[in-house]
């Protein structure tokens, strides 16, 4: 298959798209620096913005092959790690990347043989209609400090599936719990792959974390199909 990865230079975008070549599949991933990318003999590289629409239709098109999923792994920015730090924008980076993928997936079209094409959509826990799921503290946070800037971006992820997708693409939003492990290695690294569990986008029953390498690679086996259509057209939480 032939995925396109957003954000694969971030700690969780990087393991998925490694994953990804490790199947045999082909990537094509835009990102700002190509030089911040390993070259990889399946891995097409293309330097833009995933806010620009002109570099989206690129990515789209770099490979001459048409894109049969699409994995959003963006975050935004922050001073530091600590998801409380500064948010530093740009402002909808998430919903405005996501929605511009969708549009292009649409414009595609259907794959031969009929397939839709997928859309699997990192978010996170406490945005959009999983927020009665969130532990009261996580909910506390949102409401009171930084983090809140991050989920305004978030939370209109949800608007932008339902806005862009219509009936011709099958789309995945993913609510992750707080992600643990650095990222950004090979897949298997020092925090290891565990099994995933999934939930329900209402249900308060997760855990409290994933490892950014179970994440990755759960996120991958949707967009490829190696998980079947249990999740198609689902917003699904994820934890260990």
């Amino acid at each position: 298959m032939h995925l396109l990865v957003l954000g694969a230079t971030g700690k969780t975008g990087a393991l998925a798209y490694q994953y990804a070549l490790e199947l045999g599949n082909h990537v094509t991933v835009l990102v700002r620096k190509a030089s911040s990318v390993t070259p990889h003999a399946d891995l097409t590289v293309v330097e833009g913005s995933a806010m620009s629409e002109a570099d989206m239709n690129l990515a789209f098109a770099a490979a001459g092959i048409p894109v049969d999923a699409v994995l959003q792994c963006l975050n935004p920015h922050r001073a530091g790690d600590h998801p409380w730090a500064k948010f530093l924008g740009p402002p909808r980076l998430v919903a405005d990347s996501t929605a511009l993928a969708a549009r292009a997936l649409r414009r595609q079209g259907r794959q031969p043989g009929g397939h839709k094409p997928r859309l699997v959509a990192m978010n996170a826990l406490g945005a959009g209609q999983s927020r009665k799921a969130a532990p009261i503290i996580t909910k506390f946070l949102i409401d009171y400090s930084n983090i809140g800037w991050t989920y305004v971006d978030h939370d209109a992820v949800d608007a932008e599936i339902e806005s862009n997708c219509g009936d011709e693409i099958d789309w995945t939003v993913v609510f992750a719990v707080a992600l643990s492990g650095g990222g950004g290695g090979l897949v298997g690294g020092p925090s290891g792959l565990k099994p995933v569990n999934t939930f329900a986008h209402t249900d308060s029953s997760a855990n409290w974390t994933i490892t950014r390498e179970s994440c990755a690679r759960w996120m991958v086996d949707v967009a490829v199909g190696r998980l079947g259509d249990e999740f198609r057209n689902r917003r699904v939480i994820v934890s260990n």
